[in-house]
């Protein structure tokens, strides 16, 4: 009875559409977008070079900045197109280099304009600074004292997106979980079935425990496909050995998270409602529990206060697992978190679950 139930679960979750956007197509729209920006790559900012001088020096100069990766220079054949690029906002830095840098003795000052409102800003005039800096220093023919030597070492190159697959797996276990069950049980309410079923001799706990069963199926088989498309298209670094530690995190989680849409679906008498309670639920950990960013970039207030919402625990130590290969044992204090609120939010299930 309990399998066929179950069977007949997955057919209905399978068709229906609403619940198959939630549960595969909303999560891979993020996974595909975020896929596609190279993020880890750093930006390349382009400075207008106005050079009046057009000697040994300030070729030496260009030279030494061209050769750095995120600098694009464009020349600019005098200075008044310069600062029109500038106010135009083509660019957002200018170098203008006076005529006769390397002939007059006192060397007119080199001029940067730049666009304040440009958090790079300080980035850029330290590189320019210290080319000038580097100028100065072969000009007044200082020995140099100090030498760096760059030793290479081998290591796994995480990226951003690498990071952020893992926190897509857990949002979309976790809002497939709370909203579906949510407007699941809202439904069943606003077409009587509840009620109806006290009356059949089909055992309630079954006909839950179905439903619960056939989340968590579901929630694999999400699990699998965002990982796979991932991996396929975006190249991330999942380590598929630690696959079967990350199965019971991702079901534990479920669980905590099929009751929280009980809760929902227990305070709402429509399914719109119980569907904005469950984004209610659901948005703010999305957005606090480190799905897109690491909790430590928060103010340190709620840095503290995320590490006890049930999907931070969860993210933590499914980025563990798939990206570092460790076991979900290696992990006790988010087990220890996702456990209590396993409890915590079962009782709250019980406590305000009615059938009418």
């Amino acid at each position: 009875m309990l399998f066929a139930l179950v069977v007949a679960n997955l057919k209905m979750l399978v068709r229906d559409r609403m619940a198959l956007f939630w549960a595969l197509a909303f999560p891979l729209i993020f996974v595909v977008i975020f896929g596609l920006f190279r993020l880890d790559e750093p930006p390349t900012t382009t400075i207008a070079v106005v050079d009046n001088a057009q000697d040994a020096l300030s070729q030496a100069l260009l030279s030494g900045l061209g050769a750095v990766k995120t600098l694009k220079l464009e020349p600019y054949p005098d200075e008044a197109q310069a600062h029109k690029a500038l106010a135009d906002g083509k660019v957002r830095f200018a170098l203008l280099i006076p005529a006769g840098l390397a002939q007059s003795p006192n060397h007119p000052p080199l001029t940067l304009l730049y666009d304040r409102s440009r958090v790079s800003a300080p980035v850029i005039l330290g590189v320019v600074q210290r080319f000038v800096d580097e100028m100065n220093l072969q000009m007044a023919g200082v020995p140099r004292l100090l030498t760096l030597r760059a030793e290479p070492v081998q290591s796994r190159q995480l990226g951003y997106f690498d990071f952020l697959l893992p926190g897509l797996v857990g949002m979309a276990v976790m809002q497939f979980s709370i909203i579906g069950m949510a407007v699941v049980m809202a439904s069943y309410r606003e077409q009587k079935i509840l009620k109806r079923l006290l009356t059949t001799p089909l055992s309630v706990r079954t006909f839950f425990t179905a439903r619960v069963v056939a989340s968590l199926v579901l929630a694999l088989v999400q699990a699998g496909i965002i990982l796979a498309v991932g991996d396929t298209l975006f190249n991330a670094h999942i380590r598929y050995g630690s696959l079967g530690y990350a199965v019971p995190l991702i079901l534990l989680g479920n669980i905590v998270f099929l009751h929280l849409g009980f809760v929902a679906g227990a305070f709402s008498r429509s399914v719109n409602a119980a569907s904005g309670l469950g984004n209610a639920i659901a948005m703010p950990m999305m957005f606090f529990s480190g799905v897109f960013f690491e909790t430590s970039s928060l103010p340190k207030v709620l840095a503290v206060a995320s590490q006890y919402l049930p999907l931070t625990p969860l993210l933590d130590a499914l980025r563990g697992v798939l990206l570092e290969g460790k076991p979900f044992w290696a992990y006790p204090g988010e087990l220890g978190i996702l456990g209590a609120w396993v409890v915590i939010s079962g009782a709250l299930a019980v406590r305000f679950f009615r059938f009418q």
